[in-house]
């Protein structure tokens, strides 16, 4: 990869909610020099969360919600710094694989802390994972791609469990 990959990207995003229990949204997201490839990317999704009543645990002072999201990533064909060489077939680039990705999860909640199990997957091939993040333990020779002849699979992009504790801390109120 680039020693820089740093890039402007612009998005939106918008929420209805229907009511203390229900939200919907969108969002879109896009550069035109994605990570700094040459290539643009565009992400657009849709979210949903669903929140418990606040009694739903009795006086306990938890609070409960199940909330997801599935996505979609375009992607365009990178700078030739990518590329694979003169008379290569991608010798001025790699046209990057569009792929899907999701993730759902139940999140419990407790005066200013906020734990959430996830579990997140995308329909990215490890073949075209690692074409895209060039992937410095991606081994093996069977993920071969049209953007991945070599056939070297990078697990970067799999199934993934995902565990995380916050505090919000951002308002002395919640301090007390």
């Amino acid at each position: 990869m680039k020693k820089d990959v740093s890039y402007f990207e612009v998005y939106g995003k918008g929420n209805y909610t229907i009511n203390d229990n229900w939200q919907f949204g969108v969002t879109e997201y896009y550069s035109p020099n994605f990570l700094n490839s040459g290539a643009w990317g565009d992400y657009a999704s849709i979210t949903g969360k669903y929140t418990a009543p606040s009694s739903a645990f009795g006086t306990s002072g938890i609070g409960m919600y199940v909330s997801g999201e599935f996505g979609r990533q375009w992607l365009g064909t990178s700078d030739a710094f990518y590329g694979t060489g003169a008379g290569t077939v991608f010798a001025s680039g790699i046209p990057y694989a569009s792929y899907d990705t999701w993730n759902i999860g139940i999140g419990f909640t407790y005066k200013v802390f906020t734990l959430d199990l996830r579990y997140s997957d995308t329909d990215l091939s490890k073949g075209n994972c690692n074409a895209f993040t060039s992937a410095f333990n991606a081994s093996g020779t069977s993920n071969v791609t049209p953007i991945n002849p070599l056939g070297a699979g990078s697990n970067w992009c799999g199934a993934a469990g995902i565990a995380k504790l916050s505090a919000d801390l951002t308002a002395m109120t919640n301090l007390k």
